[in-house]
């Protein structure tokens, strides 16, 4: 081999060497800063508003980078459950999921992942916790259908399992409830606040019909 097909090899592979370097390990190192940064800004330094937490939250979150997109998103997403947890306006709680979906959106689109199961887990938890704050049902039927994928993928995962519990009773669905509360308790027999939540579910879903059945007085 000449010398120089031996330099254009040489350089090929330097810059090849670099690459690697700069996509796979310094963009995704300075992703994770910049996200811990603003993270430790946000506690130093609260939001002063919805735009103000949304523009922070997003230059990590823009940030390029080949790898660690879906894991930021997830870390972000347990931040937006605290915000939205802490929320008593409707109006914020739901523009905060709808930032957060955005970005979840090609996530979710994709099906797939290493920690999939937890993506969907975390979609499911902050559309429940939404419809508790706000009474919303769109938020309702979201989380259902995110748990019900987690269950699919994970048949045995208590996370999708619970959320179920919480939102078909939620629902006032008797039958999903009895249904995922016996698959919990297969799974968990000693659990004695799903034994509770059920007879007391049951209970008032009994009473209720009672009450639907009975005469009007005159």
């Amino acid at each position: 081999m000449n010398p120089t097909a031996k330099k254009i090899i040489a350089i090929a592979i330097s810059v090849a060497i670099l690459s690697v370097a700069y996509y796979g390990e310094y963009l995704p190192l300075r992703k994770a800063q910049m996200f811990i940064a603003t993270l430790q800004g946000l506690q130093g330094n609260p939001p002063t508003s919805l735009a103000d937490l949304e523009n922070r939250l997003s230059v990590p979150l823009d940030y390029p980078s080949p790898i660690g997109q879906e894991e930021l998103v997830r870390n972000t997403a347990n931040s937006v459950l605290g915000f939205v947890q802490q929320s008593p306006d409707a109006t914020t709680t739901d523009e905060l999921v709808g930032f957060l979906m955005g970005y979840y959106q090609p996530i979710l689109s994709r099906g797939r992942g290493m920690s999939f199961g937890q993506d969907l887990y975390l979609v499911g938890a902050i559309n429940e916790v939404a419809f508790a704050r706000t009474g919303q049902a769109n938020f309702l039927s979201t989380a259902q259908q995110y748990y019900e994928e987690g269950e699919q993928l994970g048949p045995n995962r208590p996370q999708p399992l619970y959320g179920l519990f919480d939102v078909y009773r939620a629902e006032g669905n008797v039958t999903g409830t009895v249904a995922i509360a016996d698959k919990i308790l297969t799974n968990w027999p000693s659990d004695q606040s799903v034994k509770q939540a059920l007879a007391q579910f049951l209970a008032g879903a009994q009473t209720a019909s009672g009450s639907a059945k009975a005469p009007a007085g005159k």
